[in-house]
């Protein structure tokens, strides 16, 4: 296992996304997908501008 450290803490549904994703690596999953885009639409409304 590793530990990831940032000066940056998770916003919005990132705290929910890494708990689900942790404890898939806990159960010896193989394969997961995380779906959506962060901030996404907060940068089309910049490129938009």
């Amino acid at each position: 296992m590793f530990k990831l450290v940032s000066e940056y803490k998770p916003t919005g549904d990132q705290p929910q996304a890494i708990e689900y994703l942790s404890k898939g690596i806990e159960e010896g999953k193989k394969f997961q997908t995380l779906l959506g885009v962060t901030r996404f639409s907060e940068k089309l409304l910049q490129w938009q501008m």
